[in-house]
């Protein structure tokens, strides 16, 4: 399988690869990923050989250096979540007799493609390629295995903030927390970071819930500014903690909310519902797989008169719309 993109994309084909798994049990199952998506990449249980690839992210696509790999691997069949021409060129000129992906016009170069539904979410579209291979009992779950080592750090993480007493625990994402390949700047995908401590606020408040922080190391400066105006218990763990320990805190967490950031799709893999914020960029595709998550869409203004679309921003999210999503979950 390839995955182009980054943490978020490699997490939205575990369902695919468990389906695979699950169809072709003998089958060994190799992951080429982007070179940034390897550590949850090292922690999917159907993937027997992850090959980390430094081109394959957003827009490029891998080139010279992906039909190299897949020419090495002498592979049987390969999938490709991704709709770009390159790699879909790169497995044909590799000589790999079963090529399945997604798209249109590079339909000449595949022996099997799916087309995205409207409002449907990639990992979705990415599982029906498995029909095109001939596997049809489809598993859908999003899956991430963070082992027994980082489990353990996070119950020690848990227990050091106070929160673990059995109350309602909520992790919030202030920032775009290991995001590479969205298709908007970081700053575009961000909501207010006093947004983020007033719905904190609320959560305590009305149900008293303890508070996480969460985030990569790049969210410093949105965590700081949350904690500005933070009245609630809460624990700042934004940076401070591993991805892999990262994934047992939010395993034990009963709801992550957070804004366009491959956190949501960690989450959905350690079982934790999700409510995700969107504005630029489509939540019904990008958000977390499965019914227990939720997304609040910004909606685009009306165009003016001179005819110039407005794009949907993250301003347009009240904290009342987060709050009705995560009641509605919770």
């Amino acid at each position: 399988m390839v995955v182009n993109g980054g943490m978020a994309e490699t997490l939205q084909a575990t369902p695919l690869l468990r389906t695979l798994r699950a169809g072709y049990p003998t089958a060994r199952i190799a992951l080429i990923c982007p070179s940034t998506a390897v550590d949850v990449a090292d922690g999917i249980p159907p993937v027997d050989k992850v090959f980390p690839l430094a081109g394959l992210r957003g827009r490029r696509t891998g080139g010279l250096r992906l039909w190299a790999t897949l020419r090495g691997l002498r592979l049987d069949a390969v999938f490709l979540c991704t709709s770009g021409a390159a790699p879909a060129t790169a497995a044909y000129f590799a000589g790999i007799p079963q090529r399945s992906g997604v798209g249109g016009g590079i339909g000449l170069l595949l022996t099997g493609r799916v087309k995205p539904r409207r409002g449907e979410n990639q990992a979705e579209t990415w599982l029906r390629l498995a029909e095109v291979a001939g596997v049809h009992q489809q598993l859908h779950s999003p899956v991430f295995e963070p082992g027994p080592e980082a489990r353990r750090r996070a119950e020690q993480v848990l227990h050091g903030t106070g929160l673990g007493d059995g109350r309602l625990l909520v992790a919030i994402a202030p920032g775009a927390g290991y995001a590479e390949s969205s298709m908007a700047p970081a700053a575009a995908t961000a909501w207010d970071p006093e947004r983020w401590a007033h719905l904190a606020n609320q959560l305590a408040q009305r149900h008293g819930a303890g508070i996480l922080l969460v985030g990569s190391a790049h969210d410093r400066y949105a965590a700081e500014h949350t904690k500005m105006d933070l009245r609630a218990a809460a624990t700042d763990l934004v940076g401070e903690i591993d991805l892999a320990t990262l994934a047992g805190v939010i395993a034990r967490c009963d709801l992550l909310v957070g804004s366009d950031t491959p956190l949501l799709q960690l989450a959905a893999a350690m079982g934790t519902p999700t409510v995700g914020l969107f504005g630029p960029t489509d939540g019904a595709r990008g958000g977390a797989y499965g019914p227990a998550h939720r997304v609040v869409q910004a909606l685009a203004a009306p165009e003016f008169d001179d005819g110039i679309e407005n794009e949907a921003t993250m301003d347009q999210i009240r904290v009342e719309d987060v709050l009705a999503g995560i009641e509605a979950t919770l």
